[in-house]
């Protein structure tokens, strides 16, 4: 597989910069570039969106939050009926 640090580092910028936007941005300018028969520049951003799709999928499993096994605090129901009532 043939790396272009070129279009790595533009994907990668633009997922940085502007998140689930970058490929719809990228698709825009594709489409445009292919529209005026610039088939050179077309498939930079071809390759360009293809790259910050697979940023972005491999980016979600990250921020999304850790699942939570056990609760760190007691429920707040079995710390009041565990304190005796006093007046």
């Amino acid at each position: 597989m043939k790396i272009d640090h070129d279009v790595l580092l533009f994907a990668t910028r633009l997922v940085e910069e502007l998140g689930e936007s970058a490929i719809r941005i990228s698709r825009v300018r594709l489409v445009e570039l292919t529209a005026a028969n610039n088939l050179r520049a077309a498939a930079f951003w071809r390759d360009v969106m293809h790259t910050s799709e697979r940023l972005l999928a491999e980016r979600s499993p990250a921020l999304a939050p850790p699942p939570t096994s056990s609760p760190v605090a007691p429920p707040v129901a079995s710390v009041m009926s565990a304190q005796p009532a006093t007046l």
